[in-house]
């Protein structure tokens, strides 16, 4: 089965570590000489003195040259806390130097506390850190020392001046003289170990520390990142590689302070961020404070190392407490059940297994010695902070994985939608096309109806206008009716003045006839054009018909079409009943000017008949005056009628005037229309653009797996 690519990353890399740790690990074959002895311990015949020596004139201590009185040095037990301290912070150590027949001896002393200075036959011949009588001292290597010794000195004694200002003073781990060599050979061997670990621990911390970078707000990548730095540089440190090989014990020991500082806040930060995942409030804030003051003291050993030595005794227990707290949280994650708290607490396990296999022997609570395996206990910490890295990475991963697969799925949901909102698009684009076609139609259509309503509305004027002319001949005729009649009454002697009013009435009822005739033919005219308006509102009424059809074709984008056709066909609905309304009052003018005009006929008849009876005879006098009763009566039906027929051109005016202004309104309602379908077709082929772009445009690559530091 193929791994994903962070644990192929990772296995290369634990792959390139186990062959750096095996190739310098590899125990070198030891040269032995045939001039030289073996390494001697020098555990007898120590003594010590407190206190400092007053300097010589030359700058040497005179207790080198003078040592004084013999029971001023006193006997001790090798590699033990020196008795009766008190105040003092110099300690003087004579030690016994067997003669072994070393051609190049050396004195190796593993741990020393604090500032040393060496001398061998009044010289001094060794100096680490900085003495001062009045104040502190500053140490500049905290692994072991290897002294060069002159030849000399063998079989004598060399002596010890140690400044600390620490609880512990003295040499408190292993004391031995040999070949240079061959010590150096040894030291470099075991040293190798932690050498190699330390370097693949800063390499994991570069790892990290780039993992962090590109993802910064992962804090267990930093947290892992400080760890290993930290823990790199203290196994560097404590190899004693740096200080022997290179000369650099100064820069080997503020690393090592570097480490101190910064290793339990990078391991707090981690378990913040990684096991509690920030859940812990109270332990994210003590997290962020304690790494503020691991910092400035990181800070304060950059720039004095003296003063980082002295702030590192305060800082050591609070160091202690943090990293017992670590442990319980994590044991307390580890218990209920997280696999990443696990992990942790087994390498910290084996951390703290492999520090207690390290002291013990040196206080003497254990008989065998394994040597310094602390080593193996940071190694091991930091592979578990490792597997709990790469095993969120792996999380990550697939995760990512699982997205990708979603992301390809919906990208072709997406690329289907695109495809219908093409096809969708490009179908509402023909059908607005269609539509504008069928709008501009539409409009010309309309335009030719307010066109001739407008015609018909100057035409309904002139009728009214004749109308009213025609009302008041009606009303005029009444009224000489009316005195005609009176005249008849009045007797024989208004005779001549009747015939004469009879003739004049004849000649007033023949061209009223005339003009009832007249205005007959006009009111046909008018019932033609009324009949040409409700052709005019029929096709109106199609066309609205065929207009809503379109917009319930169209969708959502047609309604508001729709409304307006639902508009235009109430409106020609409303055309065609005023059009039948026009066409009746008509026909009843029409049937009421032709009777008027019988009427008149009959009248004039009469009158005729009438004068030559009154000519004939005056007997006929009396049924003269019952015809011009009659005449009266028939001249008000007449200026009835015609007062009706003022009254119902009247009315049709008004209905004319309304629809024409209802077609005005129906016109630039059209026009809205047209405006509002081209911008539906702009749209249209908007979204067509916008489909044929999303289809030509590549898949989006998905992004590469992270790497397993992340």
């Amino acid at each position: 089965m193929d791994l994903p690519c962070p644990s192929r990353r990772l296995a290369h890399l634990f792959t390139l570590g186990a062959a750096l740790f095996l190739l310098f690990a590899r125990p070198s074959a030891a040269q032995p000489s045939e001039a030289s002895g073996a390494t001697v311990p020098v555990l007898e015949g120590w003594r010590y003195r407190w206190g400092d020596s007053p300097a010589g004139a030359d700058g040497v201590p005179t207790w080198v040259t003078s040592p004084g009185a013999p029971e001023a040095w006193r006997e001790t037990k090798a590699l033990t806390e020196v008795p009766g301290r008190g105040d003092h912070t110099f300690l003087w150590l004579r030690i016994p130097v067997p003669d072994g027949g070393w051609a190049d001896p050396a004195l190796f002393l593993g741990e020393v506390t604090s500032a040393i200075e060496v001398y061998a036959n009044g010289q001094r011949v060794y100096t680490s850190g900085q003495m001062n009588r009045g104040g502190r001292e500053v140490s500049e290597n905290l692994a072991w020392h290897l002294i060069p010794l002159p030849r000399e000195v063998l079989g004598k004694e060399v002596m010890l001046r140690i400044q600390s200002s620490a609880p512990t003073i003295g040499v408190s781990r292993d004391a031995k003289v040999g070949a240079q060599h061959e010590l150096l050979a040894a030291l470099t061997r075991e040293g190798q170990a932690p050498f190699v670990m330390g370097c693949l621990l800063i390499a994991v911390a570069l790892g990290s520390g780039g993992a962090f970078v590109m993802h910064w707000r992962r804090r267990m990548l930093a947290g892992l990142a400080v760890f290993s730095v930290s823990g790199g540089m203290l196994l560097l440190g404590l190899s004693g590689l740096p200080a022997t090989l290179w000369s650099a014990s100064v820069a080997a020991t503020r690393g090592m302070l570097l480490g101190i500082f910064l290793l339990a806040a990078g391991l707090m930060a981690f378990v913040s961020d990684a096991l509690l995942e920030n859940r812990m409030r109270w332990f994210y804030k003590l997290s962020v404070g304690f790494s503020v003051i691991s910092g400035l003291g990181a800070f304060v050993a950059l720039v004095d190392l003296g003063l980082g030595q002295r702030v590192m005794v305060p800082f050591m227990p609070i160091a202690l407490i943090i990293l017992v707290l670590c442990f319980a949280v994590a044991a307390l994650e580890a218990w209920r059940g997280n696999p990443d708290a696990r992990l942790f607490v087994s390498g910290l396990c084996v951390l703290v297994v492999a520090l207690l296999v390290t002291v013990l022997p040196v206080i003497g609570v254990m008989k065998s010695s394994f040597g310094n395996v602390s080593h193996w206990g940071y190694l091991a910490l930091t592979l578990s902070l490792v597997a709990v890295v790469a095993r969120r990475s792996i999380e990550v991963v697939r995760a990512l994985e699982t997205h990708t697969r979603q992301l390809e799925e919906r990208q072709e949901v997406v690329r289907a939608l695109a495809e219908r909102m093409g096809s969708g698009a490009g179908e509402l684009a023909t059908v607005v096309q269609q539509l504008r076609s069928s709008s501009d139609q539409q409009t010309e259509g309309v335009s030719r109806q307010a066109v001739a309503l407008q015609e018909a509305e100057q035409t309904v004027k002139e009728i009214r206008r004749s109308s009213q002319m025609t009302a008041e001949k009606a009303t005029a005729l009444a009224e000489a009716s009316e005195s005609a009649e009176q005249v008849g009454r009045e007797g024989m002697d208004a005779l001549e003045r009747t015939l004469a009013d009879l003739a004049a009435i004849r000649s007033e009822v023949s061209e009223m006839a005339r003009r009832i005739l007249a205005l007959d033919d006009q009111t046909r005219e008018v019932s033609t054009i009324v009949e040409s308006v409700k052709d005019l509102a029929d096709q109106s009424n199609m066309l609205a018909i065929n207009a809503a059809i379109e917009a319930a074709r169209s969708g959502e984008s047609g309604k508001g079409f729709g409304v307006v056709a639902r508009e235009m066909r109430g409106l020609a609905d409303q055309s065609i009943r005023a059009t039948h309304r026009i066409r009746e009052v008509l026909d009843g003018v029409s049937t009421s000017m032709r009777e008027a005009a019988r009427n008149s006929e009959k009248g004039d008849e009469r009158v005729r008949q009438s004068l030559d009876a009154v000519r004939t005879s005056s007997a006929q006098f009396q049924q003269l005056a019952v015809l011009i009763a009659d005449t009266s009566a028939n001249v008000r039906q007449i200026s009835a009628a015609v007062s009706a027929q003022d009254a119902g051109t009247h009315q049709m005016a008004t209905a004319i005037q309304e629809l024409s202004s209802q077609m005005q309104r129906t016109l630039k309602t059209v026009q809205e229309t047209q405006e509002a379908t081209r911008s539906v077709q702009g749209l249209a082929e908007s979204m067509s653009g916008m489909a044929r772009q999303t289809l030509g445009t590549d898949v989006a690559t998905v992004p590469a797996a992270p790497s397993a530091s992340a």
